[in-house]
């Protein structure tokens, strides 16, 4: 195994390379020896000029981006030597000339202790860049994941640079030693991690002419994760497109419920089937993807386990979104945009394919109807509430879900696919705070149309405020709390066995009656115990102009208890596999 900071630095500067950057200016120092070895490897294929100070080696840099079009690199040692590339950065952000800002840095130990050469130099230069990042510190046996990290930053980086004419800034930390080994020889990475596809004209999203090519026949899936579609003109255009791609070559359609793209042609009951270990995903070799990375821990597993040829992302306006740091396309297509016309001289995959995926979507009816009967007969849990709202709504109405375990169970037991309502959540940074303000807002941006907002107790007390907006903005709404006194979604993991620290610092338990806040606010109140109640109460609730508080006391534990009696029931009753034809 090579030194750590040789094996980081390389992986780094090979995608760089990869990723089409040619030039880099390097100045004097120690700190930055494990990159300026590593680009020494690429000196046949690259320019490598050196300058005695930062300040001439940036401004020098600006003018082969002046001159060539093309991104330049800067590299540099720790401390102040990258605060002397500041005028030139002011000068290239004046300009919109494309510079990627490389600084080496101590090891996080040092920073802020007073030692030698050691400054502040996270976000350095502030907003005069487009986009800065912190390498991760180098290990000396480093998961697979850090690596891909690595040079997905890279091929961000360049292009940043080279498409946008952007600014970037990498920082990366090394601790001594910094210099190789003796054995520290390692084969040059010259394949790009990811490849930046960009956005046509013509309102092609240059995917049929991949699948087409390189990856003609290659058994494949497409998912669809949160936000792919916001409105239902994106979801028409957007759907028409993904019903045509999945007809031509027999990719099923996975679709998460606040994707707004479930429909009798995709799949919905994926985790479930996963859980029951009736679907098998591992000889996937094409995932094509849209909106945020998949909301199920099972689904994250089983795409994770898939020796993928290609990760096709398709942006909606140039957002990156691979958590795993795997994709090797990046496409950009805004929905509104998509057109099914671009397939129309696309050939036909393999019928196997098609074939597969209609096999996938018997066993997903199935599994639709299983749930349902469970629900039917079964204890009521926050599952089954969630199943109820989704089947309950009318199509033109508003759906939003709180974090944590509500957008879960919709996602899981939302299992309605012919007209489904616009569903919404902070999936951004997936906090609980403003969700109550952010349904309301949604509301108010489509008066008219009946808003349900189901959310957490810890959620609905975090921005009990925002309940205000009823009345000040006139925004109807029924709100559905579904309380388990307290942080509920823990229960799903590990740290539940640690009593009592568990229910102590994480849980949080509360005991407390929202009625009184219904009050408060001036809503109908109805509290629910069993699915019969919950079902009268909530479409009385949609039926009236006045906005009700529906409060669904559960218990957590419980609700993961029948949850689980629900999988292990459909494990029991279902018998799907990967048929053979696809098991290559």
């Amino acid at each position: 195994m090579p030194n750590a900071n040789t094996l980081y630095a390389n992986t780094f500067v090979d995608a760089l390379v990869a990723a089409g950057i040619k030039r880099f200016c390097v100045s004097p120092g120690s700190r930055h020896t494990p990159l300026a070895l590593a680009l020494a490897r690429h000196r046949q294929h690259i320019d490598i000029s050196s300058h005695l100070d930062e300040r001439s080696a940036a401004f020098f840099a600006l003018g082969l981006a002046l001159g060539s079009g093309e991104p330049a690199a800067l590299v540099c040692t720790s401390g102040t030597a990258a605060a002397n590339y500041f005028p030139a950065i002011i000068e290239a952000r004046q300009s919109r000339l494309p510079l990627i800002l490389l600084s080496a840095d101590r090891p996080h130990e040092l920073r802020g202790s007073g030692a030698n050469q050691t400054i502040d130099q996270l976000k350095l230069f502030g907003g005069y860049v487009d986009f800065f990042a912190d390498a991760p510190l180098p290990e000396r046996d480093p998961p697979a994941i850090a690596l891909r990290q690595l040079r997905s930053l890279a091929a961000r980086a360049a292009n940043i640079a080279g498409r946008d004419c952007g600014i970037v800034h990498i920082n990366l930390p090394f601790r001594k030693p910094l210099e190789p080994r003796a054995d520290d020889d390692m084969t040059i990475d010259r394949q790009p991690s990811t490849r930046f596809i960009p956005p046509r004209a013509s309102q092609s999203s240059g995917l049929p002419a991949l699948l087409n090519g390189e990856l003609r026949g290659a058994p494949g899936m497409i998912f669809f994760g949160h936000g792919s579609c916001r409105n239902h003109a994106e979801r028409r255009t957007l759907l028409a497109w993904a019903r045509r791609l999945s007809d031509c070559s027999g990719y099923p359609i996975f679709a998460e419920f606040s994707s707004n793209m479930r429909s009798p042609d995709t799949l919905c009951a994926y985790e479930s089937l996963l859980e029951a270990q009736s679907l098998e995903l591992s000889h996937i070799q094409v995932l094509i993807r849209f909106g945020a990375p998949p909301l199920c821990k099972a689904m994250q597993d089983a795409l994770a386990r898939a020796d993928l040829r290609a990760h096709i992302y398709i942006s909606r306006a140039g957002e990156w979104a691979d958590d795993r740091h795997s994709l090797t396309h990046h496409l950009t297509l805004h929905p509104a945009h998509a057109s099914a016309d671009e397939w129309q001289d696309f050939a036909d995959m393999p019928s196997a394919s098609t074939a597969w995926r209609d096999d996938l979507l018997r066993a997903d009816r199935a599994a639709r109807r299983l749930i349902a009967d469970e629900i039917a007969r079964g204890a009521f849990f926050d599952g089954a509430a969630l199943h109820d709202i989704a089947e309950l709504m009318p199509a033109d109405s508003l759906l939003f879900a709180g974090n944590s375990l509500p957008v879960r169970h919709l996602d899981q037991f939302g299992l309605v696919s012919e007209t489904p309502p616009l569903a919404y959540a902070n999936r951004g940074a997936s906090g609980i705070d403003g969700n109550v303000s952010t349904a309301l807002g949604i509301g108010a941006s489509q008066l008219g149309r009946r808003l349900v907002a189901v959310l957490g107790d810890i959620t609905l007390l975090h921005d009990m405020n925002g309940l205000l907006a009823i009345k000040r903005c006139a925004v109807p709404a029924t709100i559905v709390l579904l309380n388990n006194d307290g942080g509920g979604i823990f229960q799903r993991l590990p740290a539940r066995d640690f009593e009592p620290h568990f229910s102590d610092y994480l849980v949080t338990p509360h005991g407390l009656d929202f009625r009184h806040a219904a009050a408060l606010h001036g809503l109908d109140y109805a509290p629910v115990a069993d699915r019969d109640a919950f079902r009268s109460a909530f479409l009385a609730s949609l039926g009236q102009a006045r906005s009700t508080l529906i409060e669904v006391r559960s218990d957590a534990l419980a609700d993961l208890q029948r949850r689980a009696q629900i999988m292990t029931a459909l494990k029991a009753q279902l018998d799907y596999s990967k048929p053979s034809s696809q098991a290559t």
